[in-house]
């Protein structure tokens, strides 16, 4: 009995420490961030810390760990199934794909803001953790490659140039969400005359990104048809 409460201790101090961690670590990056300051949001000594994670670059890997399985349940994973159907790929499926995928990702960064400013941190830093050797972000890798492939069938199919690569489009689509959140109160400033809420502007904004991407890689030959 009294290891299992040790246990249950421990669990409840190790996700005390993860929760004051990813909201400093939010608030100043990596390299602002103090092991002091972590233990003392959290309500534990610094030395549980080290116990826990080793330091502060085990404690930071454990932060991205959990930021990108935040983002595989609540992003990446349900729109695998609308890629891996089997409709018959056109330009409507497209939209269809540009549209979820980016409400779905500017929902989830909106609702998720510690990963937004996470990422601007470590965009800054050089993404040296983001995109290090962490075993348990492989599954997260191949799901945005999976993501990633349904542009690529279209592209197989004629639909999106040939020029582009699918892969650079794909994470130039997310880039856009990202640096849109990042600078919400910029185009609320400068879209002021004819957007007057913050929701209003979201939903301006998702969809101008889809028309945007989609008018960008549709295959010219097929633009000029449908004209």
């Amino acid at each position: 009995m009294g290891k299992v409460i040790r246990e249950r201790d421990a669990e409840v101090a190790r996700e005390a420490i993860l929760e004051a961690a990813e909201e400093v670590f939010a608030r100043v990056g990596f390299a602002g961030a103090r092991i002091d300051a972590i233990g003392a949001e959290a309500g534990y000594n610094k030395s549980l810390i080290f116990h826990y994670f080793g330091g502060k670059e085990g404690l930071y890997r454990a932060i991205i760990v959990r930021l990108k399985k935040r983002m595989m349940d609540g992003y990446l994973e349900p729109l695998t199934a609308f890629v891996q159907s089997s409709d018959e790929m056109s330009v409507s499926r497209l939209r269809i794909f540009l549209e979820l995928n980016i409400d779905r990702y500017c929902t989830f960064l909106s609702k998720n803001p510690r990963n937004l400013h996470i990422m601007a941190w470590e965009a800054a830093e050089g993404w040296h953790t983001f995109l290090g050797d962490i075993k348990e972000l492989e599954e997260h890798r191949a799901c945005m490659i999976c993501l990633g492939s349904f542009l690529h069938s279209a592209q197989e199919a004629g639909i999106i140039n040939p020029k582009l690569n699918t892969r650079f489009v794909f994470l130039s689509i997310l880039h856009l969400c990202v640096m849109y959140l990042l600078n919400l109160p910029r185009y609320e400033w400068f879209l002021s005359e004819t957007l007057t809420s913050q929701p209003e502007t979201l939903a301006f904004a998702r969809q101008q990104i889809v028309e945007l991407i989609l008018h960008g890689i549709v295959n010219p030959s097929l633009e000029r048809s449908e004209k």
